[in-house]
């Protein structure tokens, strides 16, 4: 037993000396590596601080504004929510300003420059999570304009962007609305037909059923 251990002893002992005989050849190469690593610890360090503070500080302009907005200083208001659009666009506040100056574009009849606004907005960083709701914004002003094919896209696209099988029913539901009024009503049942058979857009159901039934009639008058 005494000589199993003693040799199981050795080989610890040889494994260690070797891995000290390695560090001692390979010195450099290990304190070079030690060095790389914690400056790429540090460097994503300083980089998750700053887009923290970032964040912060986004939040806080946005504040501003909508005092601005609150307080029913719309010019001071526009002026803030464009500050913090282009000073923070890949924060989430910074798109969140973006949506709130495409509602003051649209409350003044100014539509189409509300939609380019979400639209530069779409492919900032900060929309990862509001995809669907930018989509459906657009949507909005395009049925403000009387666009009323675009406006189903839109609503489509922003179905298409949200996991939430309720707001995906609802998109569907807004996009089908949107194509019957413009007078496409093949797409409209399309939709209509698919939330009715969809599960998981049973929350429209009730709605879907209704307009077929509106669009069958109308089809039958003529």
């Amino acid at each position: 037993m005494t000589s199993i251990r003693t040799e199981a002893d050795s080989v610890v002992a040889d494994r260690a000396q070797t891995f000290l005989d390695w560090t001692r050849v390979n010195s450099k190469w290990v304190t070079t590596g030690a060095v790389v690593i914690v400056v790429v610890a540090a460097g994503f360090w300083f980089y998750q601080r700053s887009k923290q503070i970032e964040a912060t500080n986004a939040e806080r302009a946005l504040t501003t504004a909508k005092q601005s907005m609150s307080a029913g200083n719309m010019p001071l208001a526009q002026k803030d929510l464009q500050t913090v659009y282009s000073k923070y666009k890949s924060t989430t506040a910074g798109v969140e300003a973006a949506m709130l100056l495409a509602q003051i574009d649209y409350d003044t009849g100014k539509y189409q420059d509300g939609i380019s606004v979400l639209d530069k907005a779409l492919g900032s960083s900060g929309a990862n999570g509001v995809q669907s709701t930018l989509r459906s914004l657009q949507g909005d002003g395009y049925a403000q304009m009387h666009k009323l094919g675009d406006a189903g896209k839109a609503y489509e696209q922003a179905a298409a962007a949200t996991s939430l099988e309720m707001e995906r029913a609802f998109q569907l539901a807004k996009a089908a609305r949107a194509y019957s009024d413009g007078g496409d009503t093949a797409k409209a049942r399309a939709i209509w037909t698919d939330i009715l058979n969809d599960k998981t857009a049973q929350s429209m159901a009730a709605e879907a059923r209704v307009r077929l039934g509106e669009l069958t009639a109308k089809a039958v008058k003529r």
